[in-house]
């Protein structure tokens, strides 16, 4: 499984009894785009929180089969990780929710915060956190007011300061549901290019339901039927 970052192995998922996905098999490459695609309300969401274990925070959830990590050339089954692993896991895996997870904090303190538990200190993340708000496209919106509260961001600005999250741990795969769907063309097209560019460094699995956004940055494309 040398180029493969993660493989699925005959994953059954249910809600209660209800089953969302049966006996799915995905392989994904390393430093590639995984787009997956598929009616709404089939389960798409659902197999990213698979992915990096975020399904297990779900009381009415449960699941069988396998997901395999390639993590330094190692291959780990992460169903078999125990609660203390998966936070280490989640800084490797990292999940963006279509719906921004603001922290109640001013902005500068929302990216600060996975640094601070990295025991970083705050003069030696500030050139990390104006690198990685330059890469989103965000730095010049917020600049002059990073230490107001995130919440006075509007809903596109809040996107986009997750997504900065997110990529301030440098994960091996970027877990992006639904990345643009609050952005204006403009602003989602230069997310799509920082999609692209982020594949040199990480491994990137994406919902959307823009088609051309899809044909644009995918690599490959799962369907869930």
């Amino acid at each position: 499984m040398s180029k493969n970052i993660l493989k699925i192995e005959n994953l059954n998922l249910y809600y209660d009894k209800k089953q969302v996905l049966k006996d799915l098999n995905l392989n994904i490459e390393k430093n590639s785009i995984t787009a997956i695609s598929g009616p709404s309300g089939i389960g798409k969401s659902s197999l990213l929180l698979v992915l990096n274990q975020m399904i297990k925070e779900y009381e009415n959830a449960s699941f069988s089969g396998k997901v395999y990590f390639n993590d330094d050339n190692k291959d780990i089954d992460i169903t078999t990780l125990s609660n203390k692993e998966l936070p280490n896991l989640r800084k490797k895996i990292v999940y963006v929710s279509q719906h921004p997870d603001i922290l109640p904090f001013s902005i500068f303190e929302n990216l600060y915060f996975p640094l601070k538990l990295q025991k970083i200190k705050k003069d030696d993340a500030k050139k990390l956190i104006t690198d990685v708000l330059k890469k989103v496209h965000l730095y010049d919106e917020v600049k002059d007011r990073l230490e107001n509260s995130a919440y006075l961001l509007s809903g596109g600005q809040q996107q986009r300061l997750i997504l900065a999250r997110a990529l301030i741990l440098k994960p091996k795969v970027l877990l992006l549901d639904e990345p643009t769907a609050s952005l204006n063309e403009e602003l989602a097209l230069k997310i799509e290019n920082l999609i692209l560019e982020l594949k040199k460094s990480c491994t990137i699995v994406i919902i959307s339901h823009f088609k051309s956004q899809i044909l644009n940055v995918a690599d490959s494309i799962f369907k869930i039927e």
